[in-house]
């Protein structure tokens, strides 16, 4: 069942279904030159169950050669994306992935800063209707930390997880932040904020 905007607004937090992505770049500036070269995603199904199943992860070739410096960081090279899809077709795969699911990403400013610089480039129609950034979130929730990175996160909730990828790379990270948005959402089940409208309004207020 496809649920109107309003609904949405309306459904409790822990009875919606989450799309956490992650993307990795050539830099930090979508518009200026710089592109995608890997995208990760995992789903958050309604009860705030993960989906360990169905997860998505793609190496995109981003048309440009990929810096000393970004390598250094995820470790994805040129030769490792010569075969790979390029943007637009990566977009489209990733959007069927992640259709009917409210997006969640840690600093989701930047990562959605490159997602809408490709729908800018092809003319496509932003369809994502509600994002969440687990940073803001972060700093709402956790209002003692000095440090809201995902490094700090994992360490302050003691996480640690069986996957083939590190820290930097898409899949790792995607994953990462669901584990700490389904924690940081119990926290806030536990005060006794239910609706998304709630939540946004949370985000979204000062102080």
């Amino acid at each position: 069942m496809i649920l109107e905007k309003s609904d949405i607004l309306d459904s409790r937090i822990d009875e919606l279904e989450y799309c956490v992505f992650d993307i990795e770049t050539t830099g930090v500036r979508p518009f200026d030159g710089d592109r995608i070269v890997e995208i990760g995603a995992v789903k958050i199904k309604p009860g705030l169950k993960m989906d360990y199943k169905n997860k998505f992860h793609l190496l995109v070739n981003p048309g440009i050669h990929i810096p000393d410096n970004s390598v250094s960081i995820h470790g994805i090279t040129d030769k490792d994306v010569e075969d790979a899809p390029d943007e637009c077709l990566a977009f489209y795969q990733f959007l069927e992935f992640a259709r009917g699911s409210i997006l969640v990403a840690h600093n989701a400013k930047k990562d959605m800063g490159f997602l809408r610089r490709v729908m800018k480039d092809y003319s496509i129609s932003d369809p994502f209707d509600f994002v969440i950034d687990t940073l803001t979130l972060s700093r709402k929730v956790n209002i003692y930390n000095r440090y809201h990175n995902l490094d700090a996160l994992m360490e302050q909730y003691n996480i640690k997880l069986n996957s083939p990828y590190k820290r930097h790379r898409a899949l790792f990270d995607a994953e990462l932040t669901s584990v700490i948005f389904r924690l940081m959402i119990k926290k806030l089940l536990a005060k006794r904020m239910f609706t998304l409208m709630e939540l946004l309004i949370f985000l979204e207020a000062r102080g």
